[in-house]
């Protein structure tokens, strides 16, 4: 099962629990009759207008495509009833220094912009957009537009938020007498009490409720400081097909919008710390990928052939990595008693060097990509065990 295909399910999974929770969720979203005098008058005049004119336009039209052109204005009318609506339910709101720092651990954006990720950062707000392949100007151009193809979340430097596009009339309903009542969807709350409050709480409501997002985070934003997530991702893939484990790989090893190679490293941290003498499913399945990139997809398991995705000073550098946690793993926990779950006679870097003697050189030349246990590793290659299928001298 390609890596698509396992994320959909979580996506359907993360919809199921809705349907199952819809009632409660409901009743714990905003519902709130405020005066007026919370929101300047001239605000809420400026929201009724966009309303209206919203609803005129939707009026005038015969088209099942929505034919109002959603503005950068919209965006910032809803991040501010966005943030009272939050306010209500005990959400933080945090300094400038809080929410640079939070986006920057999370969201990588200093990160994104040195390595050439699709981003459009204004004054107000930040674009993460959805569709990383088509020509930035493009995407600049229409970033409102085309919204579930481009699937855009955003940033809001102002009010400290995460959010994707919110129709005003889906957030407020204003009264004759400019009472209003604000409405805000679970989701948001647990989401931004999550990203920029550190909640606990609101990441366990996610995790019943909203798994879709937190498989954004890591696969789409590659934020893997959170072990949970880590967690969930990796067993919700290999637990789908532990015979094809090596799909767990996606994950790790993936090339930005501008086709360069980006590495996990926390996640790689992960499964290091998270390998014992009873479990290394996920040690021995990065090991098969190794073995993966410099042989052909003949039977179509990956999304993208990795033999052919990698160039090879790119191959090289995975597999460092790879070896990087691998071979003190095997030297650490093998022995005769866990014979049983450590059962490869070699390692997949010494099984690799005996096909690909090339691979050796070109992790020495780069310096062993800044790995300070691969010279000692690579030095105690012929202390192994041959590889598997070899002949017997």
């Amino acid at each position: 099962m390609k890596i698509k295909e396992i994320l959909l399910i979580l996506i359907i999974i993360s919809i199921m629990n809705g349907c199952q929770n819809k009632k409660r969720e409901e009743n714990s979203s905003i519902s709130q009759k405020t005066p007026y005098s919370m929101l300047p008058l001239k605000l809420i005049e400026e929201i009724k207008q966009h309303i209206e004119y919203q609803k005129k336009i939707e009026s005038d039209e015969n088209s099942f495509e929505d034919p109002y052109h959603f503005t950068s204005r919209d965006l910032e009318l809803a991040s501010i009833l966005m943030l009272e609506g939050l306010k209500n339910n005990g959400f933080n709101i945090i300094s400038d220094e809080g929410f640079n720092s939070r986006i920057n651990e999370v969201f990588s954006i200093e990160h994104l912009k040195n390595h050439h990720y699709k981003i459009n950062v204004t004054d107000n707000y930040i674009t993460l957009f959805g569709n990383q392949k088509e020509d930035y100007n493009k995407l600049k151009k229409n970033e409102f537009e085309d919204i579930i193809y481009y699937d855009n979340r955003f940033l809001m430097r102002k009010e400290h938020l995460f959010m994707d596009i919110q129709l005003l009339k889906s957030l407020i309903k204003i009264n004759n007498d400019n009472t209003y009542k604000i409405t805000i969807q679970p989701y948001h709350i647990h989401r931004n009490k999550y990203l920029f409050n550190n909640d606990k709480a609101s990441l366990a409501w996610l995790f019943n409720n909203d798994k879709y997002f937190l498989s954004m985070l890591l696969e789409r934003y590659s934020y893997d400081k959170e072990p949970k997530i880590n967690k969930m991702m990796l067993d919700s893939i290999y637990n789908i097909n532990p015979a094809r484990g090596e799909l767990i790989a996606n994950l790790f090893f993936v090339k930005d919008s501008y086709n360069k190679l980006q590495i996990r490293k926390n996640l790689l941290k992960y499964v290091e710390e998270n390998t014992s003498a009873t479990d290394n499913r996920f040690i021995y399945a990065l090991g098969y990928y190794m073995l993966s990139i410099y042989s052909e997809d003949l039977d179509k398991i990956f999304d993208e052939d990795p033999s052919k995705k990698f160039t090879a000073v790119e191959k090289a550098e995975i597999v460092a990595n790879i070896a990087n946690i691998e071979n003190p793993a095997i030297e650490k926990y093998k022995s005769p008693a866990s014979s049983d779950v450590w059962n490869l006679p070699g390692s997949s870097l010494y099984n690799l060097s005996v096909s690909h003697p090339e691979v050796i050189k070109i992790i020495e030349q780069h310096n062993y990509f800044g790995l300070p246990k691969m010279k000692e590793i690579i030095a105690k290659l012929q202390e192994e065990a041959p590889p598997t299928g070899a002949d017997p001298e």
